[in-house]
């Protein structure tokens, strides 16, 4: 028997007897059965999610970056030393500056080098293999959807099949996080540092200092992977804040806050050019123009860094990232069912419109926190990626903000009542 399989064995007995003990996993309210079929689906979920990318989807990223992994691997069999300490060429040669940019900066280059070492790490027990390391990587991302699932569990609690549905089986989620890639990490990150905001907006305070950790370690993460998801979370935690510790109106402070971040956005070129986030929603646009493949490319206008160039760009930002692909627009099957995907999506806000069950809470100060983050990344997402499968890519981590309230805000019964009416 070859070593990586038995370590496959023996690592799914482990998960099985483990992760349903640990406390934040137990603390979830779901049996023993419940917890070890969902975890068994996650790593499920990453064997297919690995052999898709491998063998059927050519030159993904997941691929790329797990023959990377391998290279860092035996860099670190190799010289150890090198191999913790190779950060230092990039610094030297392009120093600390560029934050922000996608390419030709430290930390553009960061991001990518800290997933293949970690790659390489798991690579000294699994040997590169691309399905054990997706096994383990989507074990660990299990612990986002728990996060996510304690959550919603906790604010409707009359609702615990539809949050299992919209925490465990969104497709798209289940895809994009089920190899070792960003997406993954932001998921989890974001999922865990949405828990303990809303711990924190129940009044349930800060318990201890493992709970500032996991928050820190969660901001270092977005930050270090996707640092502009971290300017976009931020200020949707910062105004809800504001609306639970101010005595005024939500809507008044929502309007007032984001108006002072908007203003902070395209003032902030202002005081260095290097961190003109503006002009980092640009160069990340012609970065994804360059990177993109052709197959399933969109046309995007010119953007500017000004305040008219972004708002005549708004509506084609909302398209892109709210409303394509078009169920005509793509031959490709995976593009197609994507397109199904979101068409579900778009039925939920119809039926919430039409059939809102307003005897639940739907803009509680978590929801108003989660659909700000989400509207916001939906718009970074449309004016800065101009091909359909990045989109759907980048956008799957955070439906989940609006899918779980929508399903929980419609009156089912209605619908169904309508139907057979006609």
């Amino acid at each position: 028997m070859h070593i990586e399989y038995l370590f496959f064995i023996i690592y799914l007995l482990i998960c099985f007897w483990l992760i349903p003990k640990n406390a934040f996993v137990k603390d979830a309210g779901l049996s023993l059965r419940v917890t070890r079929f969902l975890l068994a689906f996650r790593i499920l979920m990453g064997l297919i999610g690995a052999y898709y990318f491998e063998r059927v989807l050519a030159f993904s990223d997941p691929a790329v970056y797990n023959a990377e992994g391998y290279a860092q691997y035996e860099l670190l069999i190799s010289n150890p030393t090198l191999f913790f300490t190779d950060f230092k060429n990039d610094i030297n040669h392009y120093g600390l500056g560029g934050v922000f940019d996608s390419s030709y900066s430290f930390w553009a280059y960061l991001r990518f080098n800290l997933i293949y070492k970690f790659i390489a790490i798991l690579d000294l027990i699994t040997r590169g293999n691309f399905y054990l390391n997706s096994m383990v990587f989507s074990s660990i991302i299990f612990f986002g959807n728990i996060a996510f699932y304690r959550i919603y569990s906790d604010m409707y609690r009359n609702h615990k099949l539809k949050i299992l549905f919209a925490c465990f089986l969104l497709p798209s989620i289940l895809l994009y996080t089920s190899c070792v890639h960003k997406d993954g990490l932001i998921f989890l990150s974001t999922g865990m540092l949405s828990f303990l905001f809303y711990t924190f907006l129940k009044n349930e305070g800060i318990r201890s200092i493992k709970t500032y950790l996991v928050f820190l370690l969660g901001i270092i993460i977005i930050f270090l992977f996707r640092n502009y998801v971290l300017v976009v979370l931020l200020p949707a935690i910062f105004t809800v804040l504001l609306c639970k510790l101010l005595p005024y109106k939500r809507k008044i402070i929502f309007f007032i806050s984001y108006a002072f971040f908007g203003f902070l956005f395209f003032l902030s070129g202002y005081f260095s050019s290097s961190w003109s986030l503006p002009n980092a929603v640009i160069k990340r646009k012609a970065d994804f123009a360059v990177l993109a493949d052709a197959n399933t490319n969109i046309p995007m206008n010119e953007l500017d860094p000004t305040v008219k160039s972004f708002i005549q760009n708004l509506p084609q930002a909302i398209n892109h990232s709210l409303f394509r692909p078009y169920l005509w627009e793509f031959s490709n099957i995976g593009i197609i069912l994507t397109a199904l995907e979101l068409l579900f999506y778009q039925l939920l806000i119809i039926g919430f419109i039409f059939f809102r069950n307003k005897k639940e809470t739907i803009l509680n100060n978590f929801n108003l926190y989660g659909f700000a983050f989400f509207i916001s990344m939906m718009l970074i997402i449309g004016y800065t990626i101009p091909n359909i499968g990045a989109i759907v890519r980048y956008r799957s981590v955070f439906w989940i903000f609006l899918v779980c309230p929508l399903l929980c805000n419609i009156k089912w019964p209605q619908i169904k009542w309508s139907g057979d009416k006609r």
